[in-house]
């Protein structure tokens, strides 16, 4: 016989279902005059289902290649599965590895033959407990695991783990239900399934008590991922409170930042999805950074408190695994998995003296930086749907200025015209679309080099841009002597100077005039250094910024906050690299730059910092080796384009910054716009498309 409800179906429409058909349930509420908390109660469960089905892809593709005991325990609760990009699969599986690292931390250092309860507030369907159990013969301990959720989402849960055998053998045989304490829906000697209003503080009590939570003889582990973010603080913080006061108590909650405030543009993005889906964030609002949330534990009953950012708990994964982690799928977006990194937290506060989960207390990357004395002048000039891209390629030849390639939904190859009035451009079909290829004007030139069409294959092609009568058009040059993706170029002498990308680690100098790449030797301590950025100034030749890796063998990468000074010795065929300054603001990955004629502007990307209002663009002082805030106002950083996957282009005193874009995690995407940048006065051209 049929069910009245599909208890695979979502949360929401579950609920719905049930109520609508239900004979006792009040009229009013039939006709959707409920309560403000029932409904918000009822899209919080529907929460769930998003992110349920987004283990579940992290399940079906990580699970075999990665995990050491690879059993598929979501399959239980999804019965369908879309495959999710892959920085959302990579987002939500360091998600959940951050907290089994968490968990398995605490445990390890419990006395033998303890008992430890795990107390997963805010469940969902995960099977985080079939995972625990499954692998407790590594543990020298006696897990308990204990799911809480609303009643009717745990009451749906029960009977998905009642319908799978895999799980009734993993948790043992059930108690009378007559001996549960209330609200307890299945109990055994390992499992617990309990239907609970967290705000009603002394059920909550009451239940634990009955899970011998205040023994001396147990831990207890409390879990909160992407629970409490939907209470408001007076709501979540008594829950915190509450479960301070049992012994041995750990709590771990992983929830949101906005650790640049709301007008970030991911901060934005985030905000507004989970208000489209009726369940809005409330405790990022009053805890937005790690400092919040690490006063906010000290201040309801815990004494020792630390915490990481998710891009920190990356960093933590043991090497041999990130390398299998890196191994599963093609990854190329690094941008975007650090800003999504940077927006969630991972906290453990303890009462428990000698447990520790971090290896050092977490404090600010650096301090707030002196602001310049320079003048400069932002405007937001315009959206330009039509060429909505983000890792494209900007040039001048003339007086005309150009984008090329990128991608927005798919790579693009076409050539789109920054300046009215000019001629058409002609593309010939061995010009393949491409994204992080590099673009450089020497001598009224213009040359485009490398890229790639695939993650982690850089491509040799050059390609030159030049006016043929009434049209512009590309015309192939020799190749490079490798590929190469995410590297930098610059004009030296009256030629073109390369450096880094993920194929090409040494220099190498193109020869315009004999159309021939020669390869110079030096040392370099870098291994695949990244979107770093060369600048010429003045004919003095700068390399700054990027990712590299610190050993290909560990899969660990460090951002560059050096500053070198580059020296060529084209006649032997040579460089070296000579140390000029260091601040770790200037470890950046994916940036532009500008030469303002007596500083060099560093505007956007990402680092081991989120950047803000005053750090988004910093003003790097050659001569005096210093480093300041180029603060964007407030109009501008409300306005402000995503300053990752941009490209600048300038002329005299005013610079663009063009276009750009990310996307944010599972909140959707969003796209740069074209801002002007002037220099002691305010911007005085504009870019036409």
């Amino acid at each position: 016989m049929k069910s009245e409800v599909d208890i695979y179906s979502s949360v929401t429409q579950k609920q719905l279902e049930k109520k609508n058909k239900s004979k006792d349930f009040p009229e009013s509420v039939k006709n959707e005059k409920k309560s403000k908390k029932v409904v918000h109660d009822l899209f919080v469960q529907g929460t769930n289902d998003s992110s349920i089905v987004s283990k579940r892809s992290v399940e079906i593709l990580y699970a075999d290649k990665v995990d050491e005991n690879p059993k598929h325990f979501f399959q239980y609760f999804v019965k369908k599965s879309p495959r999710r990009t892959p920085v959302i699969n990579r987002g939500y599986w360091i998600r959940m590895k951050s907290i089994r690292m968490a968990i398995d931390k605490i445990v390890k250092q419990q006395p033998h033959g303890q008992r430890i309860n795990i107390i997963n507030l805010g469940c969902g369907y995960d099977p985080l407990p079939f995972q625990l159990l499954d692998d407790e013969k590594n543990y020298d301990v006696k897990l308990f695991c204990i799911d809480v959720d609303f009643p009717e989402l745990i009451g749906y849960k029960s009977q998905m783990i009642r319908m799978a055998p895999e799980l009734t053998s993993l948790i043992g045989e059930e108690y009378d239900q007559k001996t549960n304490a209330p609200g307890v829906t299945i109990r055994t000697d390992r499992y617990a399934t309990m239907g609970c209003d967290l705000t009603d503080k002394k059920l909550y009590i009451q239940q634990l008590d009955s899970f011998m939570a205040n023994d001396t003889a147990t831990t207890n582990i409390f879990v909160a991922e992407v629970s409490l973010a939907y209470m408001t603080p007076t709501t979540a913080n008594p829950i915190i409170e509450t479960s301070s006061m049992f012994n041995n108590s750990h709590f771990l909650i992983l929830e949101q930042l906005m650790p640049s405030g709301e007008n970030h543009p991911f901060a934005k993005r985030m905000i507004n999805h989970f208000k489209k889906m009726e369940a809005p964030l409330q405790c990022v609002h009053t805890y937005p950074t790690i400092e919040d949330q690490i006063s906010r534990f000290k201040s309801l009953g815990y004494n020792e408190v630390n915490a990481r950012d998710l891009l920190g708990c990356w960093e933590l994964v043991p090497p041999k695994l990130r390398i299998r982690v890196e191994q599963v799928e093609a990854f190329d977006e690094w941008e975007e998995f650090i800003f999504f990194g940077q927006h969630y937290i991972n906290l453990h506060a303890t009462n428990q003296r000698g447990v520790e989960v971090y290896p050092f207390q977490y404090k600010p990357l650096y301090q707030n930086l002196s602001v310049t004395n320079s003048k400069y002048y932002f405007e937001i000039q315009q959206e330009v749907p039509h060429i909505q891209r983000k890792f494209h390629s900007c040039f001048e030849l003339g007086e005309a200025k150009f984008l090329t390639s990128g991608t927005n939904q798919a790579r693009l190859a076409d050539t789109v015209s920054l300046m009215s009035c000019v001629h058409p451009v002609h593309t010939p079909s061995t010009f393949k679309a491409r994204v992080s290829a590099a673009s450089i004007t020497v001598n009224n030139r213009a040359f485009l080099i490398g890229g790639r069409r695939v993650p982690g294959m850089g491509i040799d092609e050059v390609w030159e841009f030049l006016q043929n009568g009434e049209r512009y058009e590309w015309r192939q040059r020799n190749p490079m002597n490798e590929g190469r993706v995410k590297h930098t170029v610059t004009q030296y002498e009256d030629g073109v100077l390369v450096y880094g990308g993920s194929d090409g680690n040494q220099f190498s100098w193109y020869d315009i005039k004999s159309d021939e790449w020669i390869a110079l030797d030096g040392h370099s301590e870098f291994h695949g250094l990244e979107s770093a950025k060369l600048i010429n100034c003045n004919n003095d030749i700068f390399l700054l910024g990027g990712k590299y890796h610190i050993c290909d063998s560990e899969s660990r990468f460090e951002f560059n906050s050096t500053v070198y000074r580059v020296e060529i010795d084209l006649r032997c065929r040579s460089f070296r690299l000579e140390s000029v300054m260091k601040h770790e603001t200037l470890a950046r990955y994916g940036f532009g730059v500008f030469w303002t004629g007596s500083q060099v502007l560093l505007i956007g990307g990402v680092g081991k910092k989120l950047y803000n209002q005053n750090d988004t663009i910093v003003e790097l002082d050659l001569k005096k080796r210093t480093v300041r805030s180029v603060p964007l106002d407030d109009k501008t950083w409300e306005q402000n384009s995503i300053i990752i996957g941009s490209d600048v282009v300038s002329v005299d005193k005013q610079a663009w910054l063009v276009c750009g874009g990310a996307v944010c995690y599972g909140f959707g995407s969003v796209w740069g716009k074209i801002m002007g940048i002037g220099i002691g006065a305010e911007p005085t051209k504009r870019l036409e498309v």
